[in-house]
């Protein structure tokens, strides 16, 4: 089984709210199997770090591995679409040729695993993207995956970071040709739901099933429905890791009193729509009234006009035991950043990714000889 865990290198500019403060120190090296760093960019066709300090992460992480020989670290190349990187680079065979030889010497050169691509995401949206980027993509991984293991004197892993919704799955990938080349592949299963303008309303940020009232499309956003779809596709179910979210969602209200999943909203709620396990906690903690929906086996918690939308220990467990009862690789996770790192809520540091790592790795029960 596979527990692969992001670590998002913290910046004070960063605008993602996911981010937050944790140093490699505090980092626990047994607790997941593999950690990804994020995220180096694609400048002129080669990896290059987003900020000079990087470097010294980059070691820092790869020397957890002295405590844990086990445990493999892999560094991911983010990129919203569209982007200039990941664009620039597919649309040239030749490119892709340098940059897969020079990108197989840069992990080598620090001690790197292997390369995760977290493209988000290729020949998307379609009006505003290259239709053949979906098959760019395919060559890009095809020739990755010849210099990281016909052409590397250490093999190296190739994972990709995919979508879960069904329109960006089907305008987006290759999935067939993409399992002949990717050791594994990590579904980002979360952010099903959050306050869009166009789509003012509450949901879940990763449910794990659908509720009985959703039709239609929206009976598609959640883990199960996209994990099977992911497997209806192509992907052979021992690559497909399952991920899910440390982080929560939330939204204003636009009266308090409206406060069921579906309910209308303004904006973006309270830590600017993002919150980490420990505020939802105290969010809950200080007063917000909790629920748990008994279909979408999640909980959300609402507080005046702030209505927040998260996983703790029970979603969290409900999750990983589906995830190994059903057969797949693993599970993923985004982020170790937001986790309860300092122990501050149950006690136990990392609570939620110690949840998935029980759960996972627990012994095989003994029969008794009597």
């Amino acid at each position: 089984m596979h527990q692969v865990c992001y670590y998002a290198i913290p910046r004070q500019e960063s605008g993602d709210p996911s981010v937050r403060d944790l140093s490699v120190d505090d980092i626990d090296p047994f607790l997941c199997t593999h950690i990804v760093v994020a995220f180096a960019a694609i400048v002129k066709n080669e990896i290059i770090p987003q900020d000079e300090k990087d470097t010294q992460v980059y070691k820092e992480v790869i020397a957890l591995k002295k405590k844990n020989p086990k445990l493999k670290v892999l560094l991911s190349l983010g990129g919203s679409s569209p982007n200039p990187g990941y664009s620039d680079l597919v649309r040239d065979p030749v490119a892709i040729s340098l940059f897969s030889s020079k990108a197989r010497e840069f992990l080598l050169s620090y001690g790197f695993d292997g390369l995760d691509l977290d493209w988000e995401f290729p020949a998307w949206p379609v009006l505003r993207s290259d239709y053949r980027e979906r098959r760019w993509f395919t060559q890009l991984v095809r020739q990755l995956d010849y210099d990281f293991k016909l052409m590397s004197p250490t093999p190296l892993l190739l994972s990709i970071a995919v979508a879960a919704p069904k329109t960006i799955i089907d305008v987006s990938y290759e999935v067939d040709q993409l399992a002949e080349f990717v050791d594994f592949v990590s579904l980002m299963s979360y952010d099903y739901h959050i306050f869009w303008a166009y789509l003012p309303f509450t949901g879940y940020n990763s449910p794990l099933a659908k509720r009985r009232t959703e039709k239609c499309y929206f009976a598609t956003l959640n883990i199960q429905w996209s994990a099977d779809y992911w497997l209806r596709k192509g992907m052979p179910k021992e690559k497909l890791v399952i991920g899910v979210p440390t982080y929560g969602r939330s939204w204003k209200l636009i009266r308090g009193s409206w406060c069921s999943v579906g309910s209308p909203a303004i904006g973006e709620g309270i830590s600017r729509g993002t919150l980490s396990y420990p505020e939802a906690y105290f969010f809950v903690q200080e007063g917000a009234k909790y629920f748990f929906d008994e279909e979408s086996r999640v909980p959300y918690a609402v507080r005046g006009r702030d209505w927040v939308s998260y996983d703790d220990a029970k979603s969290i467990k409900e999750k990983t035991q589906w995830i190994k009862d059903s057969g797949f690789a693993g599970v993923m996770t985004w982020n170790l950043n937001c986790d309860d790192w300092a122990g501050v809520c149950s006690g136990k540091k990392f609570e939620l990714h110690n949840i998935i790592k029980d759960i996972l790795f627990e012994s095989e029960p003994v029969e008794s000889t009597d």
